[in-house]
């Protein structure tokens, strides 16, 4: 496609940025790493200089590695371990949403036909704090739940993937001009004395 040219010498307006990707998790058999990576993967092919703050590949130590937590709550679900479960997942939320309040926007992937629940509501935390919220809807606009439509503008439910990167690389280049819900001050913050 024609957005996976080079973009290695030019600085984009997204440079540094930080994206939050949200998406099932505990009802996905390899616990949501595939789409994430494919995704990552599409970006940096594309030349986006973005940082990723990715649930399944951990930056805190906070709560085990996702094939570890998945197992745990499964175990601690067929031994009724209700407590144990409880402090695993309070863990696992407090790191989760730390991560979207960290973030400058996130990017949801939601199947309609996948129940979850943290998902929701890292786009509803991110939507509260007045963040940009992509939804990459399996099944495009027509099968994304409708209560989304009140919360996020349709101009930010995409069909696929594909299009969300495209989306990136129109808005890193200054084709979509970056609007008042992405706030960028990461340069700012690096050059605060301490």
């Amino acid at each position: 496609m024609w957005y996976y040219k080079s973009m290695e010498n030019k600085k984009g307006k997204l440079d540094q940025a930080v994206i939050y990707l949200a998406g099932s998790m505990e009802e996905s058999p390899d616990g949501g790493k595939n789409y994430r990576q494919q995704f990552i993967s599409k970006c940096r092919s594309a030349g986006l200089k973005i940082k990723f703050l990715d649930p399944t590949n951990k930056i805190t130590n906070l709560t085990p590695d996702v094939d570890i937590e998945k197992n745990r709550i499964e175990k601690y679900k067929e031994e009724e371990n209700w407590e144990e479960l409880r402090k695993l997942m309070k863990k696992i939320v407090r790191q989760d949403l730390r991560q979207v309040d960290l973030s400058d926007m996130v990017i949801a992937f939601i199947d309609k036909k996948v129940y979850t629940c943290g998902t929701l509501e890292e786009v509803f935390n991110n939507e509260r704090q007045k963040k940009l919220t992509l939804i990459i809807s399996s099944g495009g606009k027509k099968k994304c739940p409708a209560w989304l439509f009140g919360i996020i503008h349709y101009d930010y439910i995409f069909d696929s993937d594909d299009e969300v990167v495209e989306y990136l690389v129109k808005m890193n280049n200054g084709e979509i001009p970056l609007n008042d819900k992405l706030v960028l001050f990461r340069k700012e913050l690096d050059e605060l004395e301490v």
